[in-house]
Parts: structure tokens; C-alpha cells; sequence
């Protein structure tokens, strides 16, 4: 099976379900937040951050693939960048949930507010790369 073919799928979870944590981690701000709140930010947050995971696995397998075209290889290492960054920030928000769950809450959700915003300029990079250059269109 080509594996990297999931990739243009998998990277619609980690966006959804990260942004809709921020959402909810935003709710969980206000005074009488449902209790249930908390735990579904947490779930949210560590299955995104799992699934942003995967998205980049199965990208480092579809860069193995990628036509050598120069201006579509530098937005595909920008992609890659951030998607390392993304990744990274991600999984260290999950620890920090992990390890403090409801110690500096509003410090949190600036953080995932920070992180978010990296994700989504990693999708934006991603689809440069298939609107601008074609990469992945066609079977190239």
C-alpha cells in the first residue's frame, strides 16, 4: 500500500481537533465551565497531537516521492519546518496538560492559541504546495 497517499487525510484531524480544543480550552476559561469541559480538552488535545503526529509520518513518506521542482521544494521545507514546529509545540502542550492540568490555565490557552497558529500557517504551506505547484496532483 502507499501509505503516503493518507497523507492529504490525515491532516484534516489534527486541524480539527485541535481547533476545536482551543475552542473548548477557550469555554473552560469562564467561571461555571461545565466539569466535563476539562476532560474534553485534555482528550482533545493528546488525540490532535496524535494525530498531528501521524499526519507528519505519512508527509515524510510523501516527500519521498515529491517531483524535484526548486520553488515547490522550498515550500515543501517551510511545510516540513513547521510541521516539526507543529508537532513540537503540540506534544509539549500535552505534557504540560499531562503534568498540570489545571495550573496556568490562562498561560495555557495562550500557548495553544501560539500553537494553533502554527499549525494553521503549516496547513496554508500545505496547500501551496498542491494549489500553487500541482505537487501530488496527478499522480507527481
Amino acid at each position: 500500500m502507499k501509505w503516503y497517499l493518507l497523507h492529504p487525510i490525515a491532516v484534516h484531524f489534527p486541524i480539527a481537533l485541535l481547533c476545536v480544543g482551543l475552542a473548548a480550552c477557550a469555554l473552560s476559561l469562564r467561571c461555571r465551565a461545565p466539569e466535563w469541559l476539562g476532560s474534553a480538552v485534555s482528550w482533545l488535545l493528546w488525540l490532535g497531537t496524535l494525530a498531528a503526529w501521524s499526519a507528519m509520518g505519512l508527509g515524510l513518506l510523501a516527500q519521498k516521492t515529491a517531483p524535484h521542482v526548486p520553488p515547490a521544494w522550498e515550500a515543501l521545507a517551510d511545510h516540513k519546518e513547521l510541521g516539526f514546529w507543529t508537532v513540537g509545540l503540540f506534544t509539549a502542550l500535552s505534557i504540560w496538560r499531562k503534568l498540570w492540568p489545571g495550573r496556568w490555565r490562562l498561560e495555557f490557552a495562550l500557548a495553544w492559541l501560539l500553537a494553533a497558529g502554527v499549525l494553521l500557517a503549516t496547513a496554508y504551506q500545505g496547500g501551496r504546495i498542491v494549489y500553487e505547484f500541482g505537487m501530488g496532483v496527478g499522480g507527481g
